[in-house]
């Protein structure tokens, strides 16, 4: 059975902001073996499907216009860089994302749609966050890399509005992932 690995998300357009945050940071961790993700590529994930059968898109993508109908377009705040690790161990270099309530009700509203189809969320808490890059396994977090996030602050946040959310197609490939819009579910305007 054909199958498609698949995700959903908030496109994040303007990139320069955070491409231009993610070459300053590339710059002062340059001691960091450091897989860095291609800025077109930015986005803040909503759900990520991973495999899912192509004969279930079409469930899929209907289900998910209705976790989405209503929604109204929002703003939100790129913020300063972070890092997710384990122990003393980096993991994922990230930009903080400081969102609005209404994002996370509409994460609430995609997890309950695609519960009943077997499609279970992969982490608990929904932390927002726009990753730029994944450290190469076996580094230690030292003090430069901790200075360089202090160092690479945002003199002040960077905003953005969400009109729409884009269901992508990733191609996994040597080279990397590449991501294909399938489908874009519009938010609605505030007058609309």
């Amino acid at each position: 059975m054909q199958s498609k690995r698949i995700f959903l998300a908030l496109p994040l357009i303007p990139v320069e902001p955070a491409a231009n945050k993610a070459k300053e940071l590339k710059h002062l961790l340059q001691k960091y073996r450091i897989k860095w993700v291609d800025p077109e590529l930015y986005h803040l994930t909503l759900f990520f499907f991973g495999e899912v059968p192509v004969d279930q898109l079409a469930e899929l993508k209907d289900a998910i216009h209705s976790a989405v109908y209503g929604t109204p377009a929002f703003s939100f705040q790129l913020t300063n860089p972070g890092l997710f690790n384990r122990r003393n161990e980096p993991k994922v270099l990230w930009l903080g994302i400081d969102a609005p309530e209404i994002l996370f009700e509409l994460k609430k509203k995609i997890d309950r749609a695609m519960a009943p189809m077997g499609f279970i969320p992969d982490e608990k808490f929904f932390n927002p966050h726009l990753t730029i890059g994944r450290f190469i396994p076996g580094q230690t977090i030292k003090p430069s890399l901790n200075r360089a996030l202090t160092i690479s602050r945002f003199p002040q946040p960077v905003q953005y509005e969400a009109n729409e959310i884009v269901l992508f197609e990733s191609r996994l490939s040597p080279r990397g992932a590449s991501y294909y819009p399938m489908e874009t579910f519009s938010l609605r305007a505030e007058n609309g």
